[in-house]
């Protein structure tokens, strides 16, 4: 009997500092497995920081591109009419989003939605102009009326809103 409680003894000491082994060793691995998931995920990063840096290059050219004052501009040309200007600002609007859709998987949900409100209202402020005014008088009066209206409200318009959604989303992302 005394030496089957020697015997006991002994193992009970073994299997503890095996135990201890065992959740230490556990311990360790699983730590380095989170440092290895970590520098895998820092890596990744480090290589998608320049495709959304160009994400947000291209959809501020987008922004500056539909806003009337150089719309128009680009859009127009000498002896157009108001109705054919009207359907140009449409499809140019309409393509440069199309163009840059793809951008919206590089940021965030809300400036995503802050650039389709500004699209949407951009073609809404078009539509409405251009609806009030006649379809024969020249392009060049209906872009200036486009203009002027576009930027006349008291507060940022929304393109300019959208801008700035984007700069602060840039400078919390660096």
């Amino acid at each position: 009997m005394h030496t089957i409680l020697e015997i006991i003894k002994l193992s009970s000491s073994g299997i503890l500092v095996l135990l201890m082994a065992y959740f230490l060793l556990d311990k360790f691995f699983k730590n380095q497995e989170r440092k290895r998931y970590m520098e895998v995920k820092l890596q990744a990063a480090k290589a998608l920081d320049p495709v959304r840096l160009t994400a947000y290059e291209r959809l501020a050219l987008l922004l500056e591109r539909i806003n009337p004052d150089s719309l128009v501009v680009r859009v127009q040309m000498p002896g157009m009419s108001a109705k054919t200007l009207h359907m140009a600002l449409i499809t140019t609007v309409r393509e440069e989003f199309d163009h840059n859709v793809t951008q919206q998987i590089y940021v965030s949900a809300d400036l995503w939605l802050l650039i389709k409100a500004a699209k949407e209202n951009l073609l809404q402020v078009i539509n409405t102009i251009a609806s009030q005014m006649p379809d024969d008088i020249p392009a060049i009066e209906l872009g200036k009326v486009i203009i002027e209206k576009y930027n006349e409200t008291e507060t940022a318009t929304p393109i300019e809103t959208a801008l700035e959604g984007l700069k602060r989303e840039v400078r919390s992302f660096s």
